[in-house]
Order: structure tokens, then C-alpha cells, then sequence
């Protein structure tokens, strides 16, 4: 980069980053149907404010926030999947200009270009780019709450730690344990003081006592609700521990090779910077590991995606080792080693597919018909995927007593009483979803309850069909 004017380079370091990751993000983002998760989202943040307090109460609270986020997004650019993805867009291509940024305050132009091209052709960036989920927010706010504190730790002016403070606020509000990375914070702030000071510190405090100041009243609710949001998750295994980076970069092969990378940047000049940026990485995943271990589960991989800007950021640093062009090249293998991970993506977010099981319905349906959703305590969200998809073109729902609204919950309440409330329906819809764990295929009844199933032994099956993740069946009675 260096036959460029200064001015030039200083630009493009950044920039070329940023339209690389929304080229990368953005492509096909529209393809693959809403995921449970996001459906969930979707379901939540289509409701009143007070009903998503009053859901947040329940369950969920730590995302509520954020819901309220999407219920106003929604009532601006409506609800179709591409529109409910763009935040997410947006947040993925800004956090790759970060990550340039951040690698050139500390290791130059070429380390910044490098390291925020890496980042915008990392799957784990087009996937979460292309989620109704707070994550990729979470994942700009930390990447330039870390800037910011740099900048702040450098030359402390109000302003930028105003902006610090507003960046970590913005972060837990997006996704709570993102702010796990104040641990990692607290180490570069230790190195500051070490040399140049303690007054930085009280800034620190300061800024970080605002944050949580607005982070806490809006998430309170969820503090203690882990046990009812991932009672699906077992405690971590070591191996889940030694596996986590491959998880987090969705590619295994690129979970060894960004890191590797990111190590070589503690062995160049500025080695300071990048030992406080490895800490801002592995305090988090220690930190969750140790919750996970002695309090309850909740090592999820995900949890863990804003550590792959910094990850990234240290590669770019480890990657000036090499000339420009072999060092382009390596990011360029490193992106054809995960298109294979982008092109699936790209087809489905998951083995339930929403989309056509309601198109089925949809197309063989029948003025009056009824429909049966199973199983409906689980976390497959059959009833509101086909809510997502067909709205009030979907057969009445027989088995439905209290909706997720009333309960203030992600599920509805279903009657007692088999016999009454399917009563004389003639033309009977089962759409029944895999099992999750453990796993095992829906059958045509295998998902109903005993007082359905005594019900169905009336009818016959008229037809029967099955698409990822469910089988959809049709029963009638004959008069």
C-alpha cells in the first residue's frame, strides 16, 4: 500500500473492509427462511410494548432490549426476513471498518486492511450478519467500545469516554454476556496505568458504572432466567472447551488458522497491544467455561462471536510478517476455506423448514379445516413458523386454548380435552417437528399426545408429506 498517497491508504484500510463485508453479508441474505430463533425474534417483537415487558418478565429478559429494538424496526420496514436482517447487515459491515481501524491504531494501514478483509470473509460473519438476533450488534458495539477505549487509554478526552461507555451500553443492551469483555477491558486499562497513570482508571470506572447504569434497569428480569432459556444445554465437556474456536468460526479449519495468526502478532513490535487484545478474548471464554461449570450451563459457541473481531484484528497484525501479496493471498485461501460453510448458509439456517411445510398446507388446505401443531412444549416453534408464514391464511388451531401472548411466554397453552376441542372437525392437519433431543423423526403421530392420538383412530390418513424437519399429514372422517 505504500505507492499510495497517505491520505489514500489511510481510507481505503478501512473502507475496502467495509464493502467487502456488506458484499459478503448482504449476498443472498433474503434466501434462507427465518430459523426457530428468529422466528422467536419475530414472534416477540410483533407484539404491544407492554406485552414484550411483560414476556421479558418470563423468560427472555436479557433479550428484551433488543426486542423492543426490532418491534420499532418492524413498524418502519415491515417484517419480511430481509428487512428484519438488515440490522444485522448493517452491524456486520460497520464491525468490519472497526476491525481495520483497530489494527491500524495499533500495528498500521496494511495490518487494519488485512485484518478487516479477514473479517469480512470469515462464515461466522455472513451467518450471524444474516440473523434476527442481537449478536452481531453485540459484535460492533464491543469491537469499537474496544477502539474507543484504546483511543481514550491513549489521549483520555471526555467525549471518547462518553462514547466508550455508550458503546458498552449499547453492547449488554444488545446481548448481555458481551460485556464478559470488560475483563479483558480491565487488563488494558491495568497496562495503562502501568504506564502513564492512574487517572484513566477513574475514567474507566466512571464510564463503565454509567453503562451498567442503563444496561441493568432494562435487563434485570433475565439475570436469573438461564435455567428456564437453556434447560435444552448440558454442562460443557472439556472437549467443548478445546472445540470452541472452531465453533465460533462455524469452520473448524479457520478456528485453528485465525487464531494461529493472532498469535504470531505477541511475537512483532507492539506486542504490548496484542497480549491485553488476547486477553480481551480468552478472559470471556474462561469466564463463561467457569459459569458454566460451577453455576449453571451456558457455554453456547455464539455466545462468544465478539471475540472474532479481535481475533481477526490480531491475525491482520500477525499477517505484515508476510509481503502484501502473499499476505492478500492467505486471506484470500483462508476465504475459499469457508465457502462451502457460505454457500450452506445460504440454502437454510437450519434443518426446519418453515417455509415449506406451510407452503404445503397452504396449497391443499380446505374451508374448515383444522390443524393439530406437535409437539407444542418444545422449542421447535412449529405453531409460530407457520403463524410467520401463513398469518390468518392457516387452518384454525384445535388444540389452542391460551396463545403465547396471553401466557406472556414463546408458547402457548393447549386444551385438556381432546374430544371437545377437536370435536367434529372432518379434515384434521398434523404438522409434527423432529425431535430435538433426543433426535429422532416425527412420524404421522408420533408427536401427539395420547388424548390426539384416540381421536385420530376415527379418521383416515389421506395424505402424507415430509420436508426438513417435519412431516405434515392429513386426516378425514368420513360421515
Amino acid at each position: 500500500m505504500r505507492i499510495l498517497p497517505a491520505w489514500l491508504r489511510t481510507q481505503l484500510c478501512w473502507v475496502l473492509p467495509a464493502l467487502a463485508a456488506g458484499f459478503a453479508v448482504s449476498y443472498q441474505a433474503a434466501r434462507p427462511g427465518p430459523w426457530r430463533d428468529e422466528i422467536a425474534s419475530w414472534s416477540v417483537a410483533t407484539r404491544t410494548v407492554d406485552q414484550i415487558f411483560a414476556l421479558g418478565r418470563n423468560i427472555d429478559g436479557v433479550l428484551v432490549p433488543y426486542y423492543l429494538f426490532l418491534h420499532y424496526w418492524i413498524g418502519w420496514f415491515g417484517d419480511s426476513a430481509i428487512a428484519m436482517r438488515v440490522p444485522s447487515i448493517i452491524a456486520m459491515t460497520g464491525t468490519a471498518a472497526v476491525v481495520a481501524l483497530l489494527g491500524r491504531r495499533w500495528w498500521g494501514n496494511t495490518a487494519g486492511l488485512l485484518g478487516g478483509l479477514l473479517f469480512a470473509v470469515m462464515p461466522a460473519v455472513s451467518r450471524y450478519g444474516q440473523e434476527i438476533r442481537g449478536y452481531a450488534l453485540a459484535t460492533l458495539f464491543v469491537a469499537l467500545a474496544t477502539l474507543l477505549l484504546a483511543i481514550a487509554l491513549d489521549r483520555s478526552r471526555w467525549w471518547t469516554w462518553t462514547g466508550y461507555g455508550l458503546c458498552v451500553a449499547l453492547a449488554g443492551l444488545s446481548h448481555l454476556l458481551s460485556l464478559m469483555v470488560l475483563a479483558g477491558h480491565v487488563v488494558m486499562v491495568l497496562a495503562a496505568i502501568w504506564r502513564s497513570g492512574r487517572w484513566r482508571a477513574l475514567w474507566w470506572v466512571l464510564a463503565v458504572a454509567g453503562a451498567a447504569g442503563v444496561v441493568l434497569p432494562l435487563t434485570r428480569n433475565g439475570l436469573g432466567q438461564q435455567s428456564n432459556q437453556l434447560n435444552w444445554l448440558e454442562t460443557a465437556t472439556p472437549r467443548a472447551l478445546a472445540d470452541v474456536a472452531g465453533s465460533v468460526f462455524v469452520a473448524p479449519i479457520l478456528g485453528g488458522a485465525v487464531p494461529g495468526l493472532a498469535i504470531a502478532a505477541l511475537r512483532r513490535k507492539h506486542a504490548t497491544p496484542a497480549a491485553v487484545l488476547w486477553a480481551a478474548v480468552l478472559l470471556p471464554v474462561g469466564l463463561l467455561y467457569a459459569y458454566d461449570q460451577l453455576v449453571a450451563p451456558i457455554f453456547v459457541s455464539r455466545y462468544l462471536l465478539f471475540a472474532v473481531p479481535l481475533l481477526c484484528a490480531l491475525a491482520g497484525a500477525g499477517l505484515i510478517a508476510l509481503r502484501l501479496p502473499l499476505a492478500l493471498a492467505a486471506v484470500v485461501a483462508l476465504g475459499a476455506i469457508g465457502l462451502p460453510s457460505q454457500q450452506g448458509m445460504r440454502r437454510a439456517h437450519s434443518s426446519f423448514d418453515f417455509a415449506s411445510a406451510a407452503d404445503v398446507i397452504l396449497d391443499n388446505q380446505a374451508p374448515g379445516d383444522g390443524i393439530i401443531y406437535a409437539p407444542r412444549d418444545g422449542w421447535q416453534a412449529t405453531d409460530l413458523g407457520v403463524d410467520y408464514y401463513l398469518r390468518d391464511r392457516a387452518p384454525r388451531d384445535l388444540m389452542l386454548a391460551s396463545d403465547e401472548v396471553t401466557n406472556a411466554s414463546l408458547w402457548a397453552t393447549e386444551c385438556a380435552d381432546a374430544v371437545k376441542c377437536l370435536g367434529d372437525t372432518k379434515r384434521i392437519w398434523v404438522m409434527a417437528a423432529d425431535n430435538i433431543d433426543p433426535v429422532f423423526r416425527a412420524t404421522a403421530t408420533n408427536q401427539l399426545t395420547y388424548g390426539e392420538k384416540a381421536v385420530l383412530k376415527d379418521y383416515d390418513q389421506l395424505a402424507f408429506w415430509r420436508v426438513s424437519g417435519f412431516t405434515v399429514t392429513l386426516f378425514v372422517r368420513e360421515d
